[in-house]
C-alpha cells in the first residue's frame, strides 16, 4: 500500500485497501482465530480474484466493457500477491498420486479422493480443477 501511495496508483491503492479490511473482516469472523497470518491473507486474496471474475463476467453480458476493464485490472493486481497456480498436469499427476495410495474402487470413491486431494493441493489449485482431474482419472 505504502508503495502504491508513492507512486500515486490510485487503483493499487484503492484494490489494496479493499483487500486489507477484507481481511481484517475475515479474522473478525467467527471461528477465526482473531488473528492475520499468511494463509488467511491467500485465502481472501483468491476469494477476491474469484469475485472480480465472476463480476467480470456480469458486466460483459451487460455491454458494460469499462466496467469489466476495471475489474480485470484490479483482478491482475490480485494476483500479483497469489503463488503461481499448478499446471493441469501437476494436477494431474498429485491426483494419481492420490489414487494410488487410496486405490479406490472405480467413480464411486470420488469423494475420498477429491479430500485428500485436496487437502494436498490447497492453496495451490482451485476445487474446479483438483475435481476435472479426478473424474477424468477415475473414469479411465
Amino acid at each position: 500500500m505504502v508503495d502504491a501511495r508513492r507512486k500515486r496508483d490510485e487503483n493499487a491503492l484503492g484494490t489494496l485497501s479493499l483487500l486489507k479490511s477484507e481481511v481484517v473482516r475475515a479474522s473478525k469472523e467467527p471461528g477465526a482465530s482473531g488473528s492475520v497470518d499468511d494463509d488467511l491473507v491467500l485465502r481472501v486474496a483468491r476469494k477476491e480474484v474469484k469475485r472480480r471474475q465472476e463480476a467480470i463476467d456480469i458486466y460483459r453480458k451487460a455491454g458494460r466493457d469499462e466496467s469489466a476493464r476495471r475489474e480485470e485490472q484490479e483482478m491482475s493486481i490480485l494476483r500479483g500477491y497469489l503463488p503461481a497456480g499448478l499446471s493441469e498436469a501437476q494436477i494431474e499427476a498429485e491426483v494419481r498420486a492420490v489414487i494410488a495410495e487410496l486405490k479406490p474402487d472405480g467413480p464411486k470413491a470420488f469423494g475420498a479422493v477429491m479430500k485428500e486431494a485436496s487437502a494436498r493441493l490447497a492453496g495451490r489449485a482451485e476445487g474446479g480443477q483438483i475435481a476435472a482431474a479426478a473424474r477424468k482419472l477415475l473414469a479411465s
